[in-house]
């Protein structure tokens, strides 16, 4: 339960941060490149037996290339999500990435031995009910139908992170070599990024800026937080990964209304609380169900 509430805490406390760029100055590309440096550093750090875990990978079995192609997807995602919530605002943002959860939810069931039971419908279905409620104008800004363009994408790329992250390292059995996995697609999106800020900064586009590199360390440390508790939780939990992956992003958008509320007085009107009580409700469902 603890890698589980840790995930949840390190996953709303990016979306804040991606608020505090625009506030701050930061521009959003350099931050993530440094963000991914850093994320990858930490990701090494962590890993007990390097040697062995290298030659592990090096054979190339379906979490080395999952956790490649991991990597591009994401950069695009995360770069994306950061443009949205300053162009769009943080709800709408969390909303296309935490209603991904359906998606993801089927590319589970469909790719592994999980069997989809009615009682998991109907929460599913409660559960995107409640972010959808939950997550509308909670920053204030009027929804409209022409800004779900971009939020849209990301949809679709938060449910292949969802699913990869839960799916790859399901036939990884040493510690060592699931947190060499963690260190694949972070490291892969470093040196995407990197490759692209050095051209963009030799033709004059980017120069390098003190807190566009403070800010990219900084949620550096919590991305990788977010991805290092969130495996921890679908390997150490009771819980199928399908229903973990439900609660987690339920438990992300309840958490990032909390807080909202709490230190940014944001007002939560009446289908937000209804959202809330419904998110709560499909919670409880899917630990019944499970």
């Amino acid at each position: 339960m603890i890698y589980l509430l840790l995930s949840i805490f390190f996953n709303a406390a990016i979306y804040f941060i991606f608020k505090g760029f625009e506030k701050f100055g930061v521009r959003t590309f350099p931050a993530l490149v440094f963000n991914y440096i850093t994320a990858g550093t930490v990701a090494l750090l962590m890993v007990t037996d390097l040697k062995s875990a290298i030659q592990a990978a090096s054979g190339l079995p379906m979490w080395t290339i999952g956790g490649l192609t991991l990597g591009i997807v994401f950069i695009s995602v995360f770069y994306l999500t950061a443009i949205t919530a300053q162009k769009v605002g943080m709800s709408v943002t969390s909303l296309a990435s935490k209603m991904s959860i359906a998606f993801a939810v089927i590319l589970l069931v469909f790719f592994t031995d999980e069997i989809f039971t009615w009682q998991k419908g109907v929460a599913l279905v409660l559960a995107l009910l409640g972010v959808v409620l939950a997550s509308l104008k909670m920053d204030g800004k009027p929804f409209q139908w022409r800004d779900m363009g971009w939020p849209l994408i990301i949809l679709l790329g938060s449910a292949l992170v969802d699913f990869g992250l839960a799916f790859f390292p399901q036939e990884i059995l040493l510690e060592h070599e699931r947190a060499f996995f963690m260190c694949l697609p972070v490291g892969i999106a470093a040196f995407c990024g990197i490759c692209i800020l050095i051209f963009q900064t030799v033709s004059g586009a980017y120069s390098i800026h003190a807190k566009d590199v403070i800010a990219g360390v900084v949620l550096g440390i919590v991305n990788y937080g977010s991805i290092y508790f969130l495996v921890q939780a679908y390997h150490k939990s009771a819980f199928e990964d399908s229903t973990m992956m439900c609660i987690n992003n339920l438990g992300v958008v309840l958490f990032t209304a909390v807080v909202a509320v709490l230190l940014f007085k944001e007002k939560l009107n009446k289908l937000n609380i209804a959202g809330i009580a419904v998110a709560i409700a499909a919670i409880f469902l899917l630990a019944y169900a499970q």
